[in-house]
Formats: structure tokens, C-alpha cells, sequence
């Protein structure tokens, strides 16, 4: 807090920094409450430095701490996805045949007349009185291509009449030039940008590339908020400043009231870069890669694609066929950035068995198809898959990692009996599936808290069931102790998860178990006090 500055109210030599952004200097604590409520709206504890490659990223301007809220912000534009049902346009939500209103302006279908008069439905309600016809929507409950325009409409409403949320928008990256040789880009002319100039009579005002370079704002900025059923797309400001990292240590999740909310999921430290994760950080390198490539449209080159055992934990191996070894076999690099180009052989990193990229795709293929055509719901389906494949599959493998969560997750809530139901030689299972689980987790993907709460939610139930099955009120009062200091770290990680998610859910019932724990050891210490030794 000692570098020298200017007071940002008087202008004056100045040593004493903000406590939140560490940027902002004061000469006094008189100045600075003077100036907070001018500060407070800007008052981040990162800044944005700007790079030939990298564009505009974020800069930690001081340590930030495990579980910080590092930004909130509400989204500039929101709207339906690309491939949605009929949706309500003034909330987002599935409307049905039978529950919806035409918009008595515009005729686009809507849930209420609160809805209709949503500021979030003025743009396509205008350009559509303005064209001088209603929309009509007749078909419900499968897929209508009129929606894929209403989040590209809305932004280039904002273009014509709100210059101030344009700015913002227009600075996003679009990748104009990479989207060209994509299938992608001209999809988004026929089906967006000449339906929006042609419907809604807008070719005096937008031309092809304007839209289309929203159409790349839209792809590339968007973040599927999971708020609403089905899921809505939003841009937010700031968090697209965030460059991505496999192994992130930011994680973002949403208010209620669909802001999205970014928050520290390690230790950082003052100048280290902010990150957040694009894609599924429990996918394998490759399909990680692809999905950036064919949704974000660059190769993924972090420390963990370059890696490919991914900080030694063999996440997208295979083992090795080759009689009793047991070795893995592995790709010397995935960092391939064409899609032409011929891939690698996998080698063992104990015999010299080799086998061909091709037949390696060929049985993870099999193997995934396998995976998607598992029954849902079954623990006895997931253990057989993961006995079947476990001969093939590194035990950290994607595959093998995404059956086991279903597994914790289904394991003691298939029927009313709950853990109790279940047999001691399950619980243990599960409690070594959850501990596994949480350590894979840490070490792949630190930002990730969502998943990594639920699996210690999970985690803590086993442990007291354990320790009653003991029978030993002491043995008892140790597992609640265990269980507790668990549970205590899957709310922390789960706190600011929206109430109307599972893991909001999960956040609540984490604190109500809390207190049932509490009340337990209160009886148990009382018990075992007033009992002879």
C-alpha cells in the first residue's frame, strides 16, 4: 500500500491505495470516502491490459483469496439460444399451445402480460409493428427456426437507438475472418442475416456484414444461462475479458436474477492472469480442443493441452493391451491445429507397443457410444460399464470420471431407504468414488467448485453413515466431526449457486444438515459425559 500516486479527489502525492482494486490512490481516508461512491461502481480488484494475441485480458491487481467474488455483473444483451423451442420473450421460458398470449402489438407469443410489456421484448416488438404485420407462431414444443434471430435483433437494436450498450458490444470480439471458412458463417447469412433484412424490412438501415458481425458477437461472447428451461444466451461486459484456461482459476455461476458472477476458485496471486474455463473442464483434451476450435474458433495451447497427461493424471489415456504390461498409451502432443493434419500415434510409456490415432478413435468411438447408450438412473448399469471398461481405460479416464459422478450422485437416492438401503460394501464404494473424485477434480480443473460440492455433499453422508453403522458413540462422534468439517467445505463451494439450480438446492440442504450434525454431537457429548468410562 506504499506506492506513490495521485489522490484521486484532491491530486495530490499520494501513498495509500484502495483496498479493493489496489489502483486507485487517496491521501487521506476522508478522500476516500469521499470519493467511494463514485469508485464503487468501477472498484475491481483487476485491470484490463490489452495484448497483440491474447486482445483485452484481466490482470489481478492484488492477492485475491479461495471463494472471492471477483466480479458480478448483469448482461448487457440476453435472448433465446440459436436452436430453441418457442420460447416467452419477455422471461425465456418454454411456452406451451396452451399457456401463452400473442403479443397484442407484435404477435410474437408471450407468457403474460407482464412479459409483454418486458423491456427486454422491445426490439423485435418494434421491428416487428414497424414492418406492419404480426408474427404468428403455430407450432409449439419442437424446434423453430424464427428464434435463432431474436438475440441478433436485439443486438442491433441497440446499435441503432442505444449507442451506450452498443459501445460495450461493439468492442467483443466477432472473428469475422475465422468464422468465414466455417460452415457456420454461411448458415448465419441465409438463415439469420437475410431473414432479419428481408422480414423485417431492415436492408436500408443494417447491411449483411453488420449482422454478421453481430451473428460472431453473439457466438463468441455468449454464455448459456441455465436459469430458464430451456437455457438462454447472454453477453456480459466484463467477464469477456476473462481468457480461457483449461485449468482456470476463476468459475463462473448466476444471481436469481440472471447477473453472472465470477468468483475465485484458487489462491491468486497479484499479477497473475484471470481465467475461466470455455468448455467442459471434465472432457478429454481432444474433445476440449475441438469444442474451442468449432464453438470459439482457436486452439487451445494451455499448460494443460500441452500436456498430455495432463498434470500426471493420464485423464485421456488408454491402458496398454499389450500382454501384462501396465503401461498407458498416449499421444506424444494433442496440440494439433488442423483438422487435416495426420494425428500422431499413441505410444506406451512402458513397452514399445504403438498403436495407430486411427484405431485409437475408433475405440474410444465405441467405447462413447456405449456411454451414451447407458440407461439413466441405474447404478447396476454404471457399475457394469465401468468393470467392463476399466480393462481398457486409464482409472482417471473422462469416460470412466463422468460414470463415476453419475454414480455418486445416484448411489442412496434410487429408492425412499437413502444410504441406509444401501449395503456397507456400497457406502464405502461411494465414499472412495467421492473421495477420488474430489482430488481428480483439483488437480484437472481448481476453479471448477460446482461439481466438486456436490461430490463432497456426497462425501459427507458416507462418512456418517460409516460411522453409525460402527455402533461406537465415540467412533460415532468422530465420523459426525469428519462429516461436518465436509459438509462445512461443500457450502462454502456451493454458497452462491441460484436457488433454482440443484446445486442451490444442495447449498441449502448442506446448511440445514449443518445444524442436524450439531444437534447429534450436542446428544452424543451429553450421552457419553454422563456415562461411566
Amino acid at each position: 500500500m506504499s506506492d506513490e500516486g495521485k489522490c484521486e479527489v484532491c491530486n495530490r502525492e499520494a501513498t495509500q491505495k484502495c483496498g479493493g482494486c489496489h489502483v486507485v490512490h487517496y491521501c487521506s481516508k476522508e478522500h476516500q470516502k469521499a470519493d467511494w461512491k463514485k469508485h464503487r461502481k468501477v472498484c475491481k480488484p483487476f485491470k484490463i491490459l490489452n495484448d497483440e494475441k491474447l486482445g483485452r485480458y484481466l490482470v489481478a491487481t492484488r492477492d485475491i483469496k479461495l471463494g472471492e467474488v471477483i466480479l458480478q455483473e448483469p448482461p448487457l444483451i440476453w435472448g433465446p439460444t440459436q436452436v430453441t423451442v418457442p420460447v416467452c420473450l419477455g422471461c425465456g421460458t418454454a411456452i406451451k399451445e396452451d399457456n401463452y398470449k400473442p403479443c397484442t402489438k407484435c404477435g410474437w407469443p408471450v407468457c403474460s402480460e407482464i412479459c409483454e410489456k418486458s423491456p427486454s421484448h422491445i426490439p423485435e416488438c418494434q421491428y416487428t409493428v414497424s414492418k406492419g404485420s404480426k408474427v404468428c407462431i403455430s407450432t409449439f414444443g419442437t424446434i423453430h427456426p424464427t428464434y435463432q434471430c431474436i438475440t441478433v435483433l436485439r443486438c442491433l437494436y441497440q446499435k441503432q437507438f442505444l449507442s451506450d450498450i452498443w459501445k460495450k458490444l461493439d468492442r467483443l470480439q466477432s472473428h469475422c475472418e475465422e468464422r468465414k471458412i466455417s460452415g457456420k458463417y454461411e448458415k448465419d447469412r441465409i438463415m439469420v442475416a437475410q431473414f432479419i433484412l428481408g422480414f423485417f424490412k431492415l436492408r436500408n438501415i443494417f447491411t449483411e456484414e453488420e449482422v454478421l458481425r453481430v451473428c460472431g458477437i453473439v457466438t463468441i461472447n455468449g454464455h448459456e444461462v441455465p436459469l430458464t428451461t430451456p437455457s438462454h444466451v447472454a453477453i456480459y461486459e466484463s467477464t469477456s475479458m476473462f481468457e480461457h484456461r483449461c485449468s482456470a482459476n476463476c468459475n463462473k455461476t448466476f444471481t436469481d436474477q440472471g447477473s453472472i458472477l465470477i468468483k475465485c476458485g484458487t489462491h491468486i496471486k497479484k499479477g497473475e492472469h484471470l481465467s475461466i474455463c470455455y468448455t467442459d473442464p471434465l472432457w478429454g483434451t481432444a474433445n476440449r480442443r475441438h469444442h474451442l476450435y468449432e464453438s470459439k474458433f482457436f486452439w487451445c495451447s494451455c499448460e494443460r493441452c500441452t500436456d498430455p497427461t495432463e498434470f500426471s493424471t493420464y485423464f485421456s489415456a488408454m491402458r496398454c493391451q499389450n500382454g501384462n504390461c501396465t503401461g498407458y498409451l498416449l499421444p506424444p502432443t494433442f496440440i494439433i491445429n488442423n483438422v487435416n493434419e495426420k494425428l500422431p500415434d499413441w505410444k506406451c510409456n512402458k513397452c514399445s507397443s504403438v498403436s495407430s490415432a486411427h484405431h485409437m478413435q475408433d475405440l474410444l468411438d465405441r467405447i462413447g457410444q456405449d456411454l451414451q447408450d447407458l440407461p439413466k438412473g441405474e447404478s447396476r448399469a454404471a457399475k457394469d460399464f465401468i468393470k467392463t471398461y476399466e480393462k481398457y481405460l486409464h482409472n482417471n479416464h473422462y469416460y470412466l470420471t463422468d460414470v463415476r459422478f453419475a454414480l455418486t450422485q445416484l448411489m442412496g437416492h434410487e429408492d425412499q431407504r437413502g444410504l441406509p438401503g444401501l449395503d456397507e460394501d456400497d457406502v464405502e464404494l461411494k465414499a472412495r468414488l467421492c473421495q477420488g473424485l474430489s482430488k481428480l477434480i483439483q488437480i484437472l480443473a481448481p476453479g471448477e467448485t460446482r461439481m466438486r460440492g456436490l461430490v463432497l455433499y456426497e462425501l459427507h453422508a458416507t462418512i456418517a453413515e460409516l460411522g453409525r453403522r460402527g455402533g461406537d458413540p465415540h467412533q460415532l462422534t468422530f465420523a459426525l466431526h469428519e462429516a461436518k468439517k465436509v459438509l462445512q467445505e461443500a457450502a462454502e463451494l456451493l454458497k452462491n449457486e441460484p436457488a433454482c439450480l440443484q446445486e442451490g438446492k444442495v447449498y441449502k440442504q448442506a446448511l440445514k444438515n449443518i445444524k442436524e450434525i450439531d444437534v447429534v454431537l450436542m446428544t452424543l457429548h451429553t450421552n457419553i459425559g454422563s456415562s461411566p468410562s
